[in-house]
């Protein structure tokens, strides 16, 4: 009869299942530790960039912000008043974006008199942004200008208008004189937004 004895002190071990175990897992974990050092690095790196393109950005407008202080000093001199007037109704209106020269001259060809046209509008925004023209009409006749109040009165767009002066126009060879009247009115826009009514000013647009 055969005994099998085992003089061993300590337990078998298969140490090349053991390696192979645990050294897949420790390239495993090595990989990821590169490709996060990686991603690491790519951040930084963007933000490196990013903190770069801000510091950009804030110089230009730092520029920017020193020229229009500029230009407002250049335009508060006392020179400057009318130019600084007329930027101030041209961004007022574009900012509504509800003024259409087009709008105005299909509203004054609809109750203009016959044969006679507008020569020049100059418009302006009055302290309680409402919108007023001063008009040259040039008529053939004197009745021209009356004829043209008498429709604007008629007409939702055109507000209080009034005649402040008229002149005759000498024709060239032995053409019948014109007459040019100076006609004021306040005009809204179909479109136009209008400031809360102000206490006092009942009836103007």
């Amino acid at each position: 009869m055969r005994f099998t004895i085992n003089l061993a002190s300590q337990k078998y071990a298969d140490a090349r299942q053991f390696y192979l175990r645990w050294g897949g897992a420790v390239v495993a974990l090595l990989l990821l530790t590169v490709f996060l050092g990686m991603k690491v690095r790519d951040s930084y790196l963007n933000a490196r960039q990013s903190g770069r393109h801000i510091a950009e950005l804030k110089e230009k407008i730092k520029i920017k912000e020193q020229q229009r202080a500029k230009a407002e000093a250049v335009l508060n001199q006392p020179e400057n008043h009318d130019v600084r007037d007329q930027s101030s109704f041209w961004n007022d209106l574009f900012e509504q974006k509800s003024f259409s020269w087009t709008e105005l001259f299909t509203d004054l060809e609809k109750i203009m008199p016959g044969r006679a046209f507008v020569a020049s509008i100059t418009p302006a925004l009055t302290a309680d942004h409402r919108l007023q023209l001063k008009m040259m009409v040039v008529g053939e006749k004197v009745e021209d200008g009356q004829e043209l109040i008498k429709k604007m009165e008629k007409s939702e767009r055109f507000r209080f208008p009034a005649i402040e002066g008229q002149s005759t126009l000498q024709a060239q060879g032995k053409g019948t004189p014109l007459t040019q009247f100076t006609i004021s009115t306040f005009y809204t826009p179909a479109n136009w937004i209008q400031p809360a009514p102000v206490a006092g000013k009942e009836g103007m647009p």
